[in-house]
């Protein structure tokens, strides 16, 4: 079974091993429906209503639980308290590149290796539709746990892996409002040949993206043409940057100590 992706990569770092564990520990997270998704919520760690929200999307056959573990680590960073976790889970349905066998996915997949076999573009703006429903949640402050308290699309931050930061990538580029930021981990540009025509506002915003340089999934160079495209095609220029990891098709505890440190800068109190 193949596990989906995106390849991102920027400064100089070496990291191995996977961080992504499917465990549940400490201290008791929201776990609620919104608009389809189910849906993990990680408030605050110092408690009271957040400044900020992150949504971190997963990639193929994963649940919001893969990435919990990360998202708990970045709450724990002393500049990072102040900020919500939102990590939705993808519906489940067929998956072409995996003989068809239903898994959680946000998008139908063809190849990881050819896009010009086509892109599954109706399952993705579906997707982004169920994405963009929570973020409208978290900006009129009806979203569970948030008891009417805003966050504005200023301070919300929209990060996935592989699958899911292709959907991070374009809800971030066919939002009406800036967000604060996106985070595309070992991931790739959706809809490359018309995204530029997709783009509500030319708008641009901090823009991270982190690659495995071995990455069997979604090849270095993939990911590194689609970088490319964002910084240069897509106008984004110095907000854009690049992190590359010697790592898989995973992350690793460099990637996400780099994750925290542009998540400080993008979203600090």
């Amino acid at each position: 079974m193949v596990e989906e992706g995106g390849r991102w990569s920027g400064p100089q770092g070496t990291c191995s091993g996977h961080i992504l564990c499917k465990s549940i520990l400490g201290a008791p997270f929201h776990f609620m429906s919104m608009s389809a998704l189910r849906t993990v919520v990680v408030p605050p760690t110092a408690g009271g209503f957040p400044s900020a929200t992150v949504f971190i999307l997963h990639g193929l056959g994963d649940t919001a639980q893969g990435w919990l573990d990360v998202a708990k680590m970045l709450g724990r960073n002393q500049a990072l308290q102040h900020v919500r976790f939102v990590l939705p889970t993808a519906p489940i349905q067929p998956v072409t590149i995996n003989m068809g066998m239903s898994m959680t996915s946000w998008f139908d997949l063809y190849s990881l290796t050819d896009l010009e076999q086509g892109e599954d573009e109706a399952g993705m703006l579906n997707s982004v539709s169920s994405v963009e429903k929570l973020v409208e949640q978290e900006t009129d402050g009806s979203a569970p746990g948030l008891n009417g308290h805003k966050i504005p699309m200023s301070r919300i931050v929209l990060a996935g892996f592989s699958q899911g930061g292709a959907i991070a990538q374009l809800l971030g580029l066919t939002s009406k409002e800036r967000p604060a930021g996106v985070a595309a981990l070992s991931t790739w540009l959706p809809l490359h040949k018309k995204i530029s025509s997709m783009r509500a506002k030319q708008q641009t915003y901090p823009f991270f993206q982190a690659h495995g340089t071995v990455d069997p999934m979604v090849d270095y160079e993939f990911g590194r043409r689609s970088f490319e495209a964002v910084k240069n095609d897509l106008g984004f220029g110095n907000q854009a940057e690049w992190h590359e990891y010697q790592m898989p098709h995973s992350a690793c505890p460099g990637e996400i100590t780099d994750l925290a440190a542009w998540l400080e800068r993008v979203i600090s109190l």
